[in-house]
Parts: structure tokens; sequence; C-alpha cells
């Protein structure tokens, strides 16, 4: 039973001082190391967001998007991070009509810039205390050292098996033998690690500048030097658009966030970027419904 009456399996979890939330209990456990380390809640939410980037590959990445909100007590306001990438500049409508019947193929032709690096770095950089060093380290770990797969990374290892054929690089990235790892097995990832240890080894080079200017170094050393070269002749190599102008010409922005009602409460979302204006429509509409009259889990509330 929770605290409110709902009956529940799952016992209520209750703190004093901070709570972290995830889709992934090691992403938790990242975000909540850094709040007992004395980090801020950006700080946290930073380490959990790029843990999830290395628990649930097939979900979310390190150099794909991640649209973050951001609430800042002190000045009682919401920003918006847009963490989407950009088409290349080379790719175009006409190619896609004229040579791939109006589709968009899966592969590196549908690759826009990545943007989450930027992301967690702009937010750590304007919100956040610690380094990326500190909050990087979780999702180090857990990349160097291996994770156990649980039932959702299985599925995905077993869905990225069938694909192996059609995307080689996919067993380099998530296998040690050629055999994707299994339910109850262990999972690295020592080329994402890698990726993390040349990124901290940047920033500190560059420390004694100072904490911003040196997670700055470390974001321009994925956007404009190495990791970026790697990304794009990767990319060409394949047969995508991405060209390191439209690397070194990126970079994710704050922007008002959309908002919208539910009852007495505001609700922000990311821009039509993102998914959020859907939800801020949704949760409006479920405004004008009496949740309460339907009862928690009720044929009807479930419908609704």
């Amino acid at each position: 039973m929770t605290t409110n009456g709902i009956p529940s399996f799952r016992p209520t979890l209750m703190g004093g001082t901070h709570a972290v939330s995830t889709g992934h209990y090691l992403a938790t456990a990242a975000g909540y190391r850094i709040l007992e380390l004395g980090g801020n809640a950006i700080d946290a939410g930073v380490a959990a967001g790029i843990s999830l980037n290395v628990v649930l590959p097939s979900s979310t990445s390190f150099g794909g998007v991640v649209p973050i909100l951001i609430y800042s007590a002190g000045q009682e306001r919401v920003a918006s991070i847009s963490g989407l990438g950009r088409w290349p500049r080379a790719a175009s409508r006409e190619h896609f009509v004229e040579k791939r019947n109006g589709t968009i193929p899966a592969g590196v032709e549908r690759v826009v810039v990545p943007a989450a690096a930027d992301a967690w770095m702009m937010a750590l950089i304007e919100h956040g205390t610690m380094s990326f060093e500190q909050v990087v380290t979780p999702a180090l770990e857990y990349a160097r050292d291996g994770i156990a797969v649980g039932a959702t990374l299985a599925k995905s290892m077993a869905s990225f098996a069938e694909q192996a054929k059609q995307w080689p690089t996919r067993t380099e990235a998530f296998t040690e033998d050629g055999r994707f790892p299994e339910l109850g097995e262990s999972l690295r990832q020592p080329a994402l690690a890698r990726t993390f240890e040349r990124l901290i080894d940047v920033e500190r080079i560059n420390i004694s500048l100072g904490r911003e200017r040196a997670i700055q170094a470390a974001r321009d050393f994925f956007y404009r030097d190495e990791i970026a070269e790697e990304i794009v002749s990767f990319v060409q190599d394949g047969g995508g658009f991405l060209s390191m102008s439209d690397m070194e010409d990126f970079s994710v922005g704050h922007e008002p966030p959309e908002t919208g009602r539910f009852n007495e409460y505001e609700v922000y979302t990311n821009g039509p970027w993102s998914q959020g204006p859907a939800f801020a429509e949704a949760v409006q509409l479920l405004a004008s419904d009496d949740l309460a009259r339907l009862r928690h889990n009720t044929a009807d509330y479930v419908h609704l």
C-alpha cells in the first residue's frame, strides 16, 4: 500500500534530502552517488543521463540526442536545452526523393550531428558545480568494467545479434568474442570507455584554466578534434553526409520551454523538436476528466 492508499506490491521510496529517478537502476545509482558526493541536481542529472547512454544503448547514446529541462530554484526559472542535432549541410530532400524513393533508409544517411555530448557538457558548464571527470566516472566504470545484462538489455542484444550482418560495427561495439551477451551475462563497452577516458584526459590537461573552460576543452575535442574526425570518417565511409564543418559549427542552445496546465499545475516541456508539446496537450486533455472518480488502474482509468 502506498502512502496515498493506492494498492501496490512495491514499497514506497521516501527520502529526507534528495531523490533520483531514471529508467535504469544503475543510472539512478550514478545520480545518487553524485548527490552524496556534494554535487547539485544538475551534476547528478548529467551523471545519470550519461550512465543511461551506457546501460540502455539501444535507447540512448552519448552520440545521440538529449532533451533537457532544468529548473533553477534560485531564479525560479525553467530552461530548455535543445539537445537535438542538425542535418548535415550536404543532405538534401532531392537526394532522398531521387535516389531513395522518397524514404530515408536506416544507416548513416540519416545521421545528424551528435548533440548529446554538447548538451550534457553545456548543462554542466552553465548549471553544474563538478568536473566532467567526476560526473562521467560512473558511466566510465559501467562501460569499462561491465554491467549485468537484465531482461530489457538482453532483448536489445538479441536484436543487435540479428542485425549484425547488416551493421557489423555493432559486433565490435558490444561483443568481445563475437557473441552478444545474454541475460545474466556481462556487457562491456571498452571503445566507449576509451572515449570517456580521452575526454577526461583533455579536461585534466586544461584544468588550470578553470572548471568551465576545462569542460569546454573536452567538448571541443569531441566536436573539433580527433573524435570529430573519427565520427566524420566513419559516416562518410558508409555513404553518409556528415562533415567536419557540420561538427565544428554545431552547438546546442537554451530556449524557453513549452508550457501547459494540468489543473493547478503548470507543465513544462521541450519544444516541437521533441515530443514535449504532445505531452503538454495530453495532460491538458486529461485535466478535463475526473481521474479520482475513475479509481487507479480500473479499466476506465487505463482506457483513458
